[in-house]
């Protein structure tokens, strides 16, 4: 029971906390859903959050979810068989902090959307993509390159700015000393 207790006071305190002044600052996410040419038979669709009761159709292969100053967009993205009108499965993406990410269906079956889901580095989170042979738009890995040599660039700034500070520093000490001997 004290167990339970304390686990229902972490989860609440994370709640509670969740749009505390000093968070860091969200930044969009890309949703890319590859191979969706492959299924003729199917109309892709997707919900924000954020955007009421509206379903869109997806129309392009890639969906921004916006940042936000609170608590985190998502989507909801599924397909309709034109033929038997049965929806398949849902898919759910939160930006929360989240990298960019490539769904690449693989097939579909019954009601089911079977898929490989690849995390891209962006502003949000920088993390190794590991084998992304598989990816088709090219674009995408340029891009996660791109925001993984950003985010080294400005931690060797930081770095950079920090060794001048602490030689100001001691130059400052050094020249305090002399003059007081």
């Amino acid at each position: 029971m004290k167990q339970l207790l304390t686990l229902i006071l972490i989860v609440s305190a994370q709640y509670t906390f969740a749009d505390t002044p000093g968070k860091a600052k969200m930044h969009p996410c890309k949703v890319t859903l590859q191979n969706l040419e492959k299924f003729t038979n199917y109309t892709f669709y997707y919900t924000r959050q954020y955007a009421g009761d509206s379903v869109f159709t997806l129309k392009e292969s890639s969906i921004i979810i916006p940042p936000s100053g609170g608590a985190p967009d998502q989507i909801r993205f599924w397909g309709t068989n034109t033929v038997t009108k049965q929806n398949t499965d849902t898919i759910t993406v939160d930006n929360y902090y989240a990298p960019d990410y490539v769904f690449i269906i693989n097939k579909i079956e019954n009601d089911s959307i079977y898929y490989t889901k690849k995390e891209l580095s962006n502003a949000n989170e920088i993390l190794s993509e590991g084998n992304t042979d598989s990816i088709t738009n090219k674009e995408l890995i340029t891009d996660a390159k791109k925001a993984k040599q950003n985010h080294y660039i400005k931690i060797g700034g930081f770095i950079a700015l920090g060794v001048v500070a602490l030689g100001g520093i001691i130059w400052f000490l050094r020249r305090r000393k002399k003059q007081t001997v």
